[in-house]
Order: C-alpha cells, then sequence, then structure tokens
C-alpha cells in the first residue's frame, strides 16, 4: 500500500495500471526552485523516465494542464500533499521498453568516464575544441575532464540499445552516433562538476524539448570567468542545476543554475539532448524514485553480457611439480 505524500511533497505515480508501485516522491519547493512551470517538468521528468509520452491526472481523474494551455473543467494545477498519476500514451503493458534501465546508468557519470585515465585522446581533443573550457564553469581546459554522459565503461552497445529506445530532440544530430566516445555523448568541465555529475547532484536539462520551454527554467547569472568568444546556442539551453538541497554539492561552489557556453555553439555534435534525459533520468532514480525492487526485477532489453577474459599464471613444469609432490619436513628438521 503506497502511503500519502507528506504535506510538503508531492507523489507523481508512473505506473498506475500495472501496481502503483513505482512513483516519484519530490518536495514541492524541489519542484518550484527547478522550473517556472511545475506541471511541463513533471511531464518532463515522467517522460524521461518511462521514454513514453503521457498526461499527468489528480486522483480525481482531472487533466494536469500543461501551463499556457489551461481551460476546461476538468484541468486542475499542482499542489503540496497531492497524489497524481501519469497516465501513457498507448498500452501501459510496454512498461519497460523504454523505461530506463538501472543497470544502464549505474556507473553513469562515474570516474571511470574520465578522459584522464586515456580512454580516447581524439575524444578530449575534440570536447577542447568545441568547449573551449569548462562549459558550465569557464575552467580552463587543462584543468577539466572530458564527463561522458553514458559511461565509457558501457560500452558501444548499450548506447546503441538507448538511442534505439529513445526519441531523440528535432535539433539532436543523431547521424552516425554509434560510438561511446563520440563528442555528442560529452562535454568538458571541472573537477568539481565531474564529482557532482558521479554523486547524480545535479541535473542538466536541455531546452526546448517536448514539454519544457527555455524560458520554464530560471536564468542563469552571467559567468564572466567563461573562456572568452564562447556564446550559448541561439536555439537551445544547456542548464545545469542542483538536484538536492544539501551542503555536499554547495560546498563544491557549483554555480546553479548555470547555462553552457561553447567555443563553437552552432557545432551539430553538441552534447545529445536525448542522452541528457537518460542522465536526467538517473538523478531521479537515486533521489526520488521509489518503487526500485520493481525496476530491477523488470525484464529490461540488453545487450548481451561481455565475458571476462580470465588471465592465467602458469607455473614453470618443474616448479609445479615441487609444489604438487613436495612434502615440507617435520617441525625440528632441515
Amino acid at each position: 500500500m503506497r502511503p500519502p505524500p507528506n504535506p510538503q511533497n508531492i507523489h507523481v505515480v508512473l505506473n498506475p495500471k500495472a501496481g502503483g508501485d513505482v512513483f516519484l516522491d519530490m518536495p514541492f519547493a524541489e519542484i518550484r526552485h527547478l522550473s517556472f512551470s511545475p506541471s511541463r517538468l513533471l511531464h518532463y521528468f515522467c517522460f524521461i523516465v518511462l521514454g513514453l509520452k503521457g498526461t499527468l491526472h489528480d486522483n480525481d481523474d482531472k487533466v494536469v494542464a500543461l501551463e499556457g494551455e489551461e481551460g476546461g473543467a476538468i484541468s486542475t494545477k499542482i499542489e503540496a500533499g497531492r497524489t497524481y498519476l501519469y497516465h501513457v500514451e498507448g498500452d501501459e503493458s510496454s512498461f519497460t521498453s523504454s523505461l530506463v534501465d538501472p543497470e544502464a546508468v549505474r556507473e553513469l557519470g562515474s570516474n571511470v568516464s574520465s578522459t584522464s585515465e586515456g580512454h580516447d585522446t581524439a575524444f578530449r581533443t575534440r570536447l577542447i575544441e568545441r568547449d573551449g573550457s569548462g562549459i558550465f564553469s569557464g575552467t580552463f581546459p587543462d584543468y577539466c575532464h572530458g564527463q561522458h554522459i553514458i559511461a565509457h565503461s558501457k560500452g558501444a552497445d548499450w548506447l546503441n540499445l538507448i538511442i534505439e529506445n529513445r526519441t531523440p530532440y528535432d535539433n539532436d544530430n543523431m547521424s552516425g552516433f554509434d560510438r561511446v566516445n563520440d563528442p555528442r555523448n560529452g562535454f568538458l568541465d571541472s573537477p568539481n562538476i565531474h564529482l557532482s555529475i558521479s554523486k547524480r547532484n545535479v541535473f542538466i536539462f536541455k531546452t526546448p524539448n517536448c514539454y519544457l520551454h527555455r524560458e520554464d527554467i530560471p536564468l542563469a547569472a552571467p559567468n564572466h570567468d567563461i573562456y572568452p568568444g564562447s556564446m550559448a546556442p541561439l536555439d537551445s539551453r544547456f542548464t545545469m542545476m542542483l538536484a538536492v538541497d544539501s551542503p555536499g554539492p554547495k560546498s563544491l561552489h557549483i554555480e546553479s543554475p548555470s547555462d553552457a557556453m561553447f567555443a563553437e555553439p552552432s557545432a551539430n555534435d553538441l552534447p545529445s539532448g536525448l542522452l541528457l534525459d537518460y542522465f536526467n533520468a538517473a538523478v531521479l532514480l537515486k533521489n526520488y524514485l521509489k518503487g526500485n525492487e520493481t525496476l530491477n526485477s523488470s525484464p529490461f532489453p540488453r545487450p548481451p553480457a561481455v565475458p571476462v577474459v580470465c588471465q592465467q599464471t602458469f607455473i614453470p613444469r618443474s616448479d609445479n611439480r615441487k609444489s604438487l609432490n613436495h612434502t615440507p619436513p617435520p617441525p625440528g628438521t632441515k
């Protein structure tokens, strides 16, 4: 039995027709902090976790209208202390076909993603050319990590599976996107931001997307440390915001919100909105999602496991025979 939310939180049930045991439990103040449009934000959150479009309803089956599209007697708005149900378009039996997979994001953003470990020099080189500096912090490139969105350790099979099961943005260039070291799967920034990503303490919103407009996300203060000549893209925003109100992320001196700037803002290989959505879903899984037992037991489509090659150490034959047949002398004898 799902408990009611506390008066300061809301619940958003992601599988109302399939048990109702997978839901977001979020402080309403946190939702208002992240967006000026709570309904659009919650529609977006449900969409990135499930990979399926749908509509929010309250417990009285009233539709929760998107901001700017209110109207009619059946519409309502988001309020603290209430539960909302996300009804997907189409058949809910395909619940796990595009659902964010806990296994895919288990290492997402972890330190193995850093190009400082020598995975691909070309990846880091292209990020420096495109980004110029840390895209959110303005950190000089020599002191930046090349951050993968989908972890390098997951490899091309996981990357391709995620791309195949998700809908790309209209302005996402997905042509030939089949390598984990593709620059669309990364960006350049400081170790502090790298750590916050590995801890999943930040969201990175690419707007506009299927629910959020650019103006739905709070404006960032001007970053005077940004690399000279860097600019924001003309047709989109990449905005990083702290996901958790705790001393940990704040102690890293991360500006929130912070808008990304690029040395090549019109490049056709900017970070993929599709993959950033997947990363944001991982942040939700860690911080706000209840019902992970159901998710972990679900039959996700996954690539075949890569066999582990064991390296065996051989003992030379003479030593081997000695070690097998030699009996140590009794105590006190030589």
